[in-house]
């Protein structure tokens, strides 16, 4: 019974970390902070665009989340009998919790991996050009003309006049 218990809260909190975790920074991802707002557009025209790896962070939310499961899964180690003095069943928790934050960071992290594009921009009016990335599936083309949207995060969508 006790078994079943952990096994759905380990399912739970697995399937909320992989949720958190797939997070993605295509353009067309619009988060709630940046919607109702002002914000500022510039124009210009891709001159290249390089495929890049997007590397997954981690964050609080993994090791906390592997701890708690690493720390359950721990009380199931063995019994009551002690070991220097102390409970194994305690030396399982601790050991679980330590190993279950470890493992919940790279986990959150790995799955956070995805493809993505840097994209160098001839912007309208400015005599520099400039570098973005941007997760996306299929790059924008050379020559391109683009809007470049500034929020919390910035954005770039192709733009038709």
């Amino acid at each position: 019974m006790e078994f079943i218990m952990i096994k759905n809260i380990f399912s739970i909190i697995f399937i909320i970390l992989l949720f958190y975790s797939c997070t993605s920074t295509s353009p067309t991802n619009v988060k709630t902070s940046d919607t109702q707002k002002v914000t500022t557009v510039e124009y210009g025209i891709i001159k290249t665009s390089l495929p890049v790896k997007i590397k997954g962070e981690s964050n609080w939310v993994g090791a906390t989340a592997g701890g708690m499961i690493g720390g359950l899964l721990g009380t199931m180690v063995c019994g009551e009998e002690e070991v220097v003095g102390t409970k194994c069943q305690d030396i399982g928790v601790v050991f679980g919790v330590i190993g279950g934050a470890a493992a919940g960071t790279v986990v959150q992290a790995t799955l956070g991996n995805h493809n993505g594009f840097q994209y160098v921009v001839d912007i309208d009016n400015s005599e520099k050009d400039s570098a973005f990335v941007q997760g996306d599936e299929t790059p924008l083309s050379n020559g391109q003309r683009v809007i470049i949207i500034y929020g919390n995060d910035v954005r770039i969508l192709p733009f038709q006049e």
